[in-house]
C-alpha cells in the first residue's frame, strides 16, 4: 500500500481520543522533519493520574510524539510542530511560552540512563536549585530525600550521597533520573523506553516505581514491550506510519483490539 493510500485509509483514529479528566490536550498535531512528514493529524488527550502507553513498531513516530510534549523536538534543527497541545489549558507552543519551566512541569527520563557527572545528592538537588525552589539547606536536603524516596531509591544510596551518580548500577541509575525529574514537582513524567537497557529486575523495580507514581503525577511511556505497557497502563495508544490508528482501555486493546493493524501488531504479524 502507499502511502497516500494508508494516509486515506487510516486518517481516522478508531477509540475515545478524549479523557473526562485531561491534564494534557493535543489536537491536529502535525511534526515535520525538513519535508519529512514524522506526525500527522494525532489527536489524544492523556489524563490525570493515569499511565498511557504508546506502543508500535520502530520507526511509527510514538518517541516523536512523547517529545512535542515538553518540546524537545525544538532542539532539533527543521523540525517543525503544528497543532494544538494544552497543559493544564495553556498551549505550550504559544510563542511567549518560556521553555524552561515548561520541561520542569513536564519531566523527561530517556531510554539510557543520563545522570549527572556529579554527586547523587547534586544530581537530585540541581533542579531544585536552578528553579530556585528551596530556600534554605533543610529544605534542600528534604526535597532531595523525598525525592529519592519517591523514586524507591533512598534506603539504597542514603550512606553514598556524595558518591558519583555514575558508580550506580543501570537500574538504580535509571531510578536516580526519575527521582531528578520529580524533584522539581512536575505535573507530567514522560519516559521514552526506560527499562529498554535495563536487566529484568530493574525493569520490574521501574514497572512498580511507575506504579506507585501514578497517584502524584500523569505519566506517558513508550515502550517497545508490549508486556510491560500491559502490565503499567491504564490506556494504550497505538501508532503505526506516523498515525495514532487506536486507543483505548489497555485491557480491550491487548484482549479485543478493534482495527485490523492494532491486532496485527500484538499478535506479532509485524513489528
Amino acid at each position: 500500500m502507499s502511502e497516500a493510500s494508508f494516509n486515506r485509509e487510516y486518517s481516522q483514529t478508531v477509540g475515545e481520543i478524549t479523557s473526562p479528566n485531561p491534564r494534557i490536550v493535543c489536537r491536529n498535531v502535525n511534526v515535520y522533519y525538513g519535508d519529512k512528514h514524522a506526525i500527522q493529524d494525532v489527536s489524544l488527550d492523556i489524563g490525570r493520574n493515569e499511565v498511557i502507553a504508546l506502543i508500535g513498531p520502530s520507526g511509527c513516530g510514538k518517541s516523536t510524539f512523547i517529545r512535542c510534549l515538553n518540546r524537545m523536538n525544538d532542539t532539533i534543527p527543521g523540525c517543525r510542530v503544528t497543532g494544538k497541545i494544552l497543559l493544564d489549558g495553556q498551549d505550550i507552543y504559544d510563542g511567549s511560552l518560556d521553555v524552561v519551566p515548561l520541561r520542569a512541569q513536564v519531566g523527561m527520563v530517556f531510554q539510557k540512563p543520563n545522570p549527572f557527572p556529579k554527586s547523587i545528592f547534586e544530581n537530585v538537588a540541581y533542579g531544585p536549585r536552578i528553579h530556585g525552589l528551596v530556600s534554605s539547606k533543610a529544605e534542600l536536603e528534604e526535597v532531595v530525600e523525598t525525592s529519592l524516596r519517591r523514586a524507591g531509591l533512598w534506603d539504597e544510596v542514603k550512606d553514598y550521597l556524595h558518591q558519583p551518580g555514575t558508580s550506580l548500577s543501570g537500574g538504580q541509575q535509571q531510578r536516580l533520573c526519575i527521582a531528578r525529574a520529580i524533584a522539581v514537582n512536575p505535573e507530567v513524567i514522560l519516559m521514552d523506553e526506560p527499562c529498554s537497557a535495563l536487566d529484568p529486575i530493574a525493569t520490574a523495580k521501574i514497572e512498580q516505581l511507575i506504579d506507585e507514581l501514578r497517584s502524584h503525577y500523569t505519566i506517558a511511556i513508550v515502550t517497545h514491550s508490549m508486556q510491560q505497557a500491559a502490565r503499567v497502563s491504564q490506556r494504550t495508544a497505538y501508532f503505526h506510519l506516523g498515525r495514532l490508528i487506536e486507543v483505548g482501555e489497555t485491557a480491550q486493546i491487548f484482549t479485543n483490539p478493534r482495527h485490523q493493524l492494532t491486532e496485527d501488531y500484538i499478535t506479532g504479524r509485524f513489528g
